[in-house]
C-alpha cells in the first residue's frame, strides 16, 4: 500500500529523520567495524538510495531529497573533507544515489531500460570511486617521497632488547609515531608489523614504534598497551613530542623513513584501511634505499 503524507512537510521531516539516522548508523559502523572510507561511502549510498526509494513511493519532492542527504554531506565534509578534500566525489555520488532512488519507481513503470541504466551508472560510479579513486587519492594525500636533511634526535627506550633510538650510519630507520588512544594508529599496526616481517632478512632496516605525551601516553601506559596486544615491535618514547615536531609532522599515525645516511626519504601522515597498497608500496620503497 502506498505511503501517504498529510502534507509536504511531513514527508520532508521524515526525509530529514532518515538522513540523521543514516549518519548515526554510519558512525556506529565506523566505530564498531571499520572506518574504511570505501565502507563509509558504500553504506551511505545504500542507506540514501533505500530511503529515497521509500520516499519516491509518495511524491517526488526534491526538497525532501535535499534534507535527506544534508546530514551525511555535512558530517562527511566536517570529518573527512576538511582533512582530505580530494574525496569530494562521495558527495556527488550520494546525491545521485538519492536522486535515482526517488525517481526509480515511476521510471520503472514507464521505461524499464532507463531505470536499469540509471542503477548501472550509479553502480559503475561507486565501483570506480571505491576500487580506484579512494585508494589512489589517499596515497597522494598521506605519502611524501623526500630527500631532506634530518634533525638530530634521541628517543627513550621503552621495551626490552635492542631499541633504535636515533639514526645510525649504514642503517635504514622506520619510525612510526603512535598513540594508544588513536584508532587509525591501532588499525595501522598490523600493516607495520607485516612490513617488518616481510623485511626480516634485511638486517640493515630497523623499526621503532614511538609514543609521546602529545598522545596522552606515558612510557608505562605504552608498555602496558604493547604487552596486552603482544606487540613485538621495539618501543620508544618521544619526550614532549620533540622528535615528532622536529620532523614537521602534525598528527599521528605518522611514519618517517631515514636512509643509511640519516636523510629523510619518506613520510606518511594518517592511515585508512582503504589504502590497499600501503604494505606493498612501503616494502618496495624500503628495498630501493
Amino acid at each position: 500500500m502506498k505511503q501517504r503524507f498529510k502534507s509536504p512537510w511531513a514527508q520532508r521531516l521524515a526525509a530529514l529523520g532518515f538522513g540523521v539516522l543514516t549518519v548515526i548508523a554510519i558512525y556506529a559502523l565506523a566505530l564498531g567495524l571499520s572506518d574504511d572510507i570505501r565502507l563509509i561511502y558504500a553504506s551511505g549510498a545504500v542507506f540514501l538510495f533505500g530511503a529515497a526509494l521509500w520516499l519516491g513511493r509518495n511524491k517526488q519532492d526534491w526538497f525532501a531529497v535535499g534534507l535527506l542527504v544534508a546530514p551525511l554531506v555535512a558530517m562527511f565534509s566536517y570529518e573527512v573533507l576538511k582533512k582530505i578534500p580530494a574525496l569530494w566525489p562521495a558527495l556527488l555520488l550520494w546525491i545521485v544515489a538519492a536522486a535515482v532512488g526517488l525517481v526509480l519507481i515511476k521510471i520503472v513503470r514507464k521505461q524499464i531500460a532507463l531505470a536499469v541504466a540509471l542503477v548501472a551508472a550509479l553502480f559503475i560510479g561507486s565501483a570506480w570511486y571505491c576500487a580506484w579513486y579512494v585508494p589512489e587519492r589517499l596515497e597522494r594525500s598521506f605519502s611524501r617521497v623526500k630527500n631532506a636533511s634530518s634533525q638530530t634526535f634521541s628517543l627513550q627506550p621503552v621495551s626490552n632488547g635492542s631499541v633504535p633510538v636515533s639514526s645510525k650510519s649504514g642503517r635504514i630507520l622506520v619510525i612510526d609515531f603512535f598513540s594508544t588512544t588513536c584508532a587509525p594508529c591501532i588499525a595501522e599496526l598490523p600493516e607495520i608489523t607485516a612490513v617488518r616481517a616481510d623485511l626480516a632478512n634485511n638486517h640493515d632496516i630497523e623499526f621503532v614504534l614511538v609514543a609521546s605525551e602529545k598522545g596522552n601516553d606515558t612510557p608505562e601506559r605504552f608498555r602496558s598497551f604493547a604487552q596486552r596486544r603482544g606487540l613485538s615491535l621495539p618501543l620508544a618514547f618521544d619526550v614532549d613530542g620533540k622528535a615528532h615536531d622536529g620532523f614537521g609532522l602534525t598528527g599521528v599515525p605518522a611514519l618517517v623513513v631515514l636512509d643509511r645516511t640519516g636523510r629523510v626519504r619518506f613520510t606518511h601522515e594518517g592511515y585508512n584501511p582503504a589504502e590497499r597498497n600501503f604494505r606493498k608500496d612501503l616494502v618496495q620503497f624500503l628495498k630501493t634505499l
